[in-house]
């Protein structure tokens, strides 16, 4: 007898949040907000400094791109923001594992 074999058809290129645009949702929104804020926060004492309002707004601008396009999901749900963490989390981790062998060890595989 043979057996019956069930095909389930899997949906492609669904999303498990909402997004505006691809790869940017709500929480990249924010996050882009907070960041340019924070620029404008920036930018006000350096105006105040040197007086000259085009290079505040091309910080302000150049800071808020940035951000948007460091946290933008690519297909493998992933971001430049994330990679970064990634590989700082491997740089800080440890790198040599020190092995201590005794002697009886060593011997009964040379054997």
């Amino acid at each position: 007898m043979e057996e019956e074999k069930y095909q389930v058809q899997i949906p492609a290129n669904v999303k498990t949040r909402t997004e505006l645009i691809n790869g940017i949702g709500i929480k990249e929104i924010i996050i882009t907000a907070i960041a340019g804020a924070i620029s404008i926060l920036v930018a006000i004492p350096i105006y105040f400094i040197t007086l000259n309002y085009l290079i505040c707004v091309i910080l302000v601008g150049i800071i808020t791109s940035f951000t948007f396009i460091a946290v933008m999901k690519d297909k493998n749900n992933s971001c430049i923001a994330d990679l970064i963490v990634n590989i700082y989390k491997y740089l800080k981790g440890q790198k040599f594992y020190e092995y201590v062998l005794k002697e009886n060890d060593i011997n009964e595989h040379v054997r």
